[in-house]
């Protein structure tokens, strides 16, 4: 599958052609609080040119922090013949509705059944776990937020916006949905960004269905949240 002297770009594109299935759709409702886990398997031939497929469980299972605890990154890694492969604890869907247009095989890991969700440059995956410092990872779909629900949002520097798209607890207990609205007292924000919450007075799509190249604008926090970002407004229909 992977060329000595192929590109990341190539890559991603060839990992979207291996693990997407034609016609394959997930539209799901009643989706803030929905738990879900992740695992990523980085495959290529040298640095420049590794990528990281991503496998959710959302729609596919429901594991219990303990279970997704029981994983063994070095284990999974040796068993599907990659890299590595890195884990993303159990976490919260902060959106209402999700719609995704591209959706790839189901696969288990240790008993727990994941579904092909994303791909990105091994170097944008590693660096969106990074506090504060974002990346892109393919994947074409939309998150919508209804009208009333309080979202969490970081400013930029540069004057992008960014949504909380999950939450976890695995690095703060303490979390939880009826607190976010504090969430910047916790947070460790650079020079120059900001955390707020705003109450929509619409609803709020967040998509790169349209976007050229689906890619999404992503980056976590100090405590592993994750948010999207507004990509110079293409990616929201508007900026809260």
């Amino acid at each position: 599958m992977f060329g000595l002297f192929r590109t990341a770009q190539e890559n991603v594109d060839a990992s979207r052609k291996e693990h997407v299935v034609p016609g394959k759709e997930s539209h799901m409702k009643d989706m803030r609080g929905y738990r879900f886990c992740e695992v990523g398997l980085i495959t290529g031939t040298r640095p420049g040119n590794a990528v990281g497929n991503v496998w959710n469980t959302t729609g596919a299972s429901d594991p219990t922090p303990e279970q997704f605890a029981a994983l063994d990154a070095d284990k999974i890694a040796k068993e599907n013949h990659v890299h590595k492969a890195w884990l993303n604890p159990v976490r919260r869907w902060m959106f209402d509705e999700m719609d995704a247009w591209e959706v790839g095989e189901d696969r288990e890991f240790d008993g727990i059944k994941f579904t092909w969700v994303a791909v990105a440059g091994a170097d944008t995956s590693k660096t969106v776990q990074q506090p504060f410092a974002p990346g892109h990872i393919y994947r074409n779909n939309a998150f919508t937020f209804k009208e009333g629900s309080e979202v969490y949002l970081l400013d930029a520097p540069d004057g992008e916006v960014f949504v909380l798209q999950s939450f976890t607890q695995a690095f703060d207990p303490s979390l939880s949905e009826d607190n976010l609205a504090e969430l910047g007292d916790k947070l460790d924000l650079p020079e120059g960004w900001a955390f707020r919450s705003e109450v929509l007075d619409r609803d709020l799509e967040v998509s790169t269905h349209k976007l050229s190249g689906h890619l999404a604008h992503i980056v976590q926090d100090n405590l592993h949240n994750t948010y999207q970002g507004s990509d110079g407004g293409k990616a929201f229909t508007y900026i809260p």
